[in-house]
């Protein structure tokens, strides 16, 4: 029993850390969302929702309640700057405030000092700085004074200008005021420039300090929607993650595969390169065998064939031995070759010639080898 129970607990644990990251997830997503839609449509998904605006005129206060397009008065009294505020005031802001989406705090025009200026283009990027330094130049006050938001109105790029407009209030009245709000438990938003029912947008110059600026979030338990969305989350991690481990698993085979690979196309190139090498060296052994047999059919015909006979031709293929050349006794060459050692069955290849320019008679002989000094069958022609 102990254990389920914190089984559950630890499973409650892990769902409110899911439905934060969900909600993180979600605001940030949104956010991107929102940024490639026009901006019109941009103002009007941002003004979903409800809307609670007090609305101060010096001692009087309205409380309006509705959407971001239409804000409907639900009460309206005096409030004095001490003292109680009457309950038909408070009770809407403590009934409300917490279902309202955003609370806005709108300030008399007498509060509220409101000024156009122009700066340089120059300043746009640390514009705050910039005015609250120059806060007692532009207006009555120094910075420490006062509260101070601001909006930039106009870009003049071709005199790199720009209009702002500056809004102030004095930080004393301002703190009175969230303090009593503070302790009704309401917590605005937004707080900017009043002066009439039009300006309840919520969409004012903000004048909250910057410490006190916070989101109002519902709670996800409570909200469908985001349960909605964390369930659409859960399930897309829940159906993904599998299958980025299986991509991630088939990367690492294929790497694994194309290693041994590689190293048997290295292998190959090895083999084919062997296979080379030990035909040039088979070829090599071939003519070294082969080449005191020709140096010694070359020795005998020197010393056999008489002076006025030379070769133009000496051929070995194989066993078989061709000579052509010219002789002054063409015919008495068959009886010196039968004195050979190396060749045997000397015959004409073809009828013997004339060459009348050197008068002497062209032949061509056929022959063979004696085994005695036969070279490997495999050997190379030899044409000298």
């Amino acid at each position: 029993m102990n254990s389920r129970r914190l089984q559950l607990a630890r499973l409650g644990t892990l769902a409110g850390a899911l439905g934060g990251l969900a909600e993180r997830f979600w605001q940030w997503w949104s956010q991107e969302l929102l940024g490639l839609i026009p901006q019109r449509w941009q103002q009007r998904l941002r003004q979903r929702g409800t809307l609670l605006c007090i609305a101060m005129d010096d001692d009087h206060c309205r409380i309006g309640y509705g959407n971001f397009n239409q804000v409907e008065t639900m009460a309206s009294a005096q409030v004095g700057v001490e003292g109680e505020w009457p309950s038909f005031i408070t009770e809407p802001l403590l009934s409300r405030a917490p279902k309202a989406d955003k609370v806005v705090l709108l300030l008399p025009p007498g509060k509220v000092l409101r000024k156009i200026i122009g700066l340089p283009s120059a300043t746009e990027a640390g514009l705050d700085n910039v005015l609250r330094f120059e806060m007692d130049r532009h207006t009555p006050f120094s910075s420490d004074q006062v509260y101070f938001g601001y909006r930039i109105l106009e870009r003049d790029r071709a005199h790199q200008r720009l209009r702002v407009e500056l809004l102030v209030v004095l930080r004393d009245y301002l703190d009175d005021l969230l303090k009593r709000l503070d302790e009704l438990g309401v917590h605005p938003s937004l707080v900017s420039l009043g002066g009439g029912e039009e300006n309840w947008s919520g969409n004012g110059i903000n004048l909250l300090p910057g410490s006190r600026r916070r989101e109002r979030r519902r709670d996800w338990r409570g909200d469908r929607r985001l349960q909605g969305v964390v369930l659409l989350v859960v399930l897309a991690l829940l159906v993904t993650f599998p299958l980025v481990q299986q991509q991630r698993d088939v990367a690492r085979l294929a790497e694994e595969i194309e290693k041994p690979k590689a190293a048997a196309e290295r292998a190959a190139q090895v083999r084919d390169e062997l296979k080379r090498l030990e035909g040039g060296s088979d070829y090599l052994r071939g003519q070294q065998a082969q080449a005191p047999t020709i140096l010694m059919i070359l020795n005998e015909l020197t010393t056999l064939l008489p002076d006025t006979t030379w070769l133009s031709r000496f051929e070995i293929s194989g066993e078989r031995v061709r000579m052509e050349g010219e002789s002054a006794e063409a015919s008495a060459l068959i009886s010196l070759f039968e004195k050979s050692q190396t060749l045997q069955n000397v015959s004409f290849a073809s009828p013997i010639t004339s060459n009348p320019r050197t008068q002497k008679d062209r032949f061509s002989l056929f022959a063979e080898r004696k085994a005695n000094s036969a070279a490997p069958a495999d050997a190379k022609d030899a044409t000298p």
